[in-house]
C-alpha cells in the first residue's frame, strides 16, 4: 500500500496543495474557483497520515517546560528512558559548559512548535571538534515485514541564533535499524540518510531561519523484520576546520506505513534454555594406605 508524503500538510492533500501554492511566488494562488476549492477543503480537513502513524507520540509535548530546558534542567524528550517514544537522548562526546572544543545542548522549549506548544532544541555551542553530536534513539516501533515507510522530521533554525554561512560544516543523521520479534536479533542492513545543517561549498543548509521544513526518508522494512529503531543524530564534520555556532528545533517526527498486524505488540524475551544438570562423577575409590 503507498502511502502519501508525510511532510504534506495534515489538513491538505498533495493534490490540493499544488493548486495553492506557486512555485514563483511561494504564495498562495488560486488557479480554480473558491466556490469549488473551499468545499474540498472542508471535506478534506481531517489528517491524511494520522491514522498510518506507527509511532506512537512524535511530538515534544511532555514534560512541560517553560522557555529553554536542557535534559539536566528537565527537558528530557525520554521521560528518563520510560518513553513511550523516545528511549536514549545523549551527547557526545558528554560534556558540560562549552570548554576550549565548544559542546553541543538539547532539550525541550516552549519557544516554538511546528504543532502544539514545545519542540526540541539542538543547540551547537561553538563547536570545533569533530564528532560532537546529539543522538535521539527510539523506542521499538512494530512495523509490518516487507511493507514500505517513511520516516520525517520538521526543524528550523533559530532566527535569533543562526548558523553562520562560513560555520564549520554538521549533519542531521538519520540511522533506521531492523529487529526480530525478540528486538535484539539484528534484520537485513541499517538504512541511512543524511542532510547538511550548516552550509558549505557547493552546499546549502536545509533548515532556514524563516519558516519549518521537512526532511523525510522513504524506507522498506527487510523480510522477518518485526521492530524498527529510528535513530537522528546531529553531529559536527569530521574533517573541515571551523567552528559551528548556533541553535535549531525539530518537531513533529513521524513514521508513517502499515502497522504490524498484531495489535500492542511488545519484544518477546528470548528464553533461555536452562542447562542440562550433569550427573555428578564418581567418587574415586581410596587407596590402600602403604605398608
Amino acid at each position: 500500500m503507498a502511502y502519501g508524503n508525510p511532510c504534506q500538510s495534515a489538513l491538505i492533500p498533495a493534490v490540493i496543495q499544488a493548486s495553492l501554492l506557486s512555485p514563483a511566488t511561494r504564495g498562495l494562488v488560486f488557479p480554480m474557483p473558491m466556490r469549488t476549492l473551499l468545499p474540498l477543503l472542508l471535506l478534506c480537513a481531517i489528517p491524511v497520515f494520522g491514522a498510518n502513524s506507527v509511532l506512537p507520540v512524535g511530538n515534544f509535548e511532555t514534560p512541560a517546560v517553560k522557555g529553554r530546558t536542557t535534559v539536566d534542567q528537565g527537558g528530557d524528550p525520554t521521560n528518563g528512558g520510560r518513553g513511550p517514544s523516545w528511549i536514549v537522548f545523549k551527547f557526545a562526546p558528554e560534556t558540560t559548559g562549552s570548554g576550549a572544543d565548544g559542546s553541543i545542548a538539547g532539550g525541550l522549549t516552549n519557544e516554538i512548535a511546528h504543532d502544539g506548544k514545545q519542540s526540541l532544541f539542538i543547540d551547537f555551542n561553538h563547536v570545533k571538534t569533530p564528532y560532537q553530536s546529539a543522538m535521539l534513539i527510539s523506542n521499538f516501533i512494530p512495523i509490518a515485514s516487507g511493507s514500505d515507510y517513511q520516516v520525517a522530521i520538521w526543524g528550523r533554525v533559530d532566527a535569533n541564533d543562526r548558523i553562520a554561512a562560513d560555520a564549520r560544516p554538521a549533519y542531521l543523521k538519520l540511522e533506521v535499524d531492523f529487529f526480530a520479534a525478540d528486538a535484539n536479533e539484528s534484520i537485513g542492513d541499517p538504512v541511512f540518510s543524511v542532510v547538511p545543517i550548516a552550509a558549505g561549498k557547493d552546499r546549502e543548509p536545509f533548515f532556514k531561519p524563516d519558516d519549518w521544513r521537512c526532511f523525510y526518508a522513504k524506507i522498506t522494512a527487510p523480510a522477518g523484520a518485526v521492530f524498527a529503531q529510528i535513530t537522528w543524530r546531529w553531529e559536527s564534520a569530521g574533517s573541515e576546520p571551523g567552528e559551528i555556532n548556533g541553535t535549531l528545533f525539530f518537531d513533529d517526527m513521524t513514521m508513517i506505513g502499515a502497522p504490524n498486524p498484531v495489535p500492542n505488540l511488545t519484544p518477546t524475551p528470548v528464553q533461555e534454555t536452562a542447562p542440562v544438570a550433569q550427573d555428578p562423577a564418581p567418587a574415586a575409590s581410596a587407596s590402600p594406605a602403604p605398608q
